[in-house]
């Protein structure tokens, strides 16, 4: 390849690293803006009046795409716990710490959706470091109770590989990476409601302190915001190397080379 085909694919190979990453920070300062959002809604939405079972669609989750829920509004339902279908989700860490998400099934007592099933993240255990299958013990009470919380989209989901064996229906309380709408028709026998319950106050099971720092919709955007600077100073650099070596450099070595040549008009 000549030199001047190799400088125009220098020069190219440049722009197209200065367009990327600055394409790349542009997405981070999106993301950003859209958590921002998502926490300016959440606000909103805190001072809504809270849902009830008498607000709450009575589709099943296996048909959720369709179901246009009002994410974090507050919401307060009375029901029974299923305690023995309690769902231990697997590799949640909650403040620095591994652990499992407790989900467990209410059945609602009010409304429309009576006797029907709402999944309810109810908050986060940690994970016992010498026996990393044992669970903490509990019992639920079989009396109504009523759950304060937020509304979510579904309960909390993790990147997980392959598929997951559907449950032994037999055992009281499993372990899972998630938990789909076939392991919930396996696991109750019935698809549960749309969405789920994020649960926010302090009732917890007996002996066992439940956390629940849920992760505010805001949160990350200043990691947002910092991986922005970082594109976009990496932008920056390409675009200054790219000006430097293929077009400034060249013209002062040419211009010195000028100035070095002895001039044949002079005696």
């Amino acid at each position: 390849m000549n030199p001047v085909c190799t400088r125009w694919v220098a020069v190219l190979a440049g722009v197209l690293t200065c367009l990327a990453t600055a394409g790349l920070g542009r997405w981070q300062l999106q993301r950003a803006d859209d958590k921002l959002s998502a926490a300016a809604l959440m606000q909103r939405r805190a001072t809504e009046a809270a849902w009830t079972a008498a607000d709450w669609p009575c589709a099943s989750a296996d048909r959720q795409a369709s179901v246009d829920l009002p994410v974090d509004r507050p919401a307060q339902l009375r029901g029974r716990w299923l305690g023995d279908r309690t769902v231990f989700l697997d590799n949640r860490p909650m403040d620095g710490s591994s652990g499992f998400i407790v989900l467990t099934p209410l059945r609602l007592s009010h409304g429309p959706c009576q006797g029907q099933v709402l999944l309810v993240q109810r908050g986060w255990v940690p994970r016992d470091v010498r026996d990393r299958q044992r669970l903490p013990a509990w019992q639920d009470s079989d009396a109504e109770v009523s759950v304060p919380g937020r509304v979510a989209q579904q309960p909390s989901r993790t990147y997980a590989i392959g598929d997951e064996a559907l449950p032994d229906a037999r055992l009281h309380r499993v372990i899972r990476q998630n938990a789909d709408a076939a392991f919930w028709q396996a696991w109750l026998g019935q698809a549960p409601l749309a969405g789920a319950l994020l649960q926010t106050d302090d009732e917890r099971p007996s002996g066992v302190a439940l956390l629940r720092h849920w992760t505010a919709p805001d949160a990350g955007v200043g990691k947002h915001q910092a991986y922005a600077a970082q594109w976009f100073a990496l932008s920056a650099i390409a675009a200054g190397l790219t000006l430097w070596f293929q077009f400034l450099r060249p013209l002062y070595r040419a211009r010195a080379r000028a100035l070095a040549q002895p001039d044949p008009s002079r005696p």
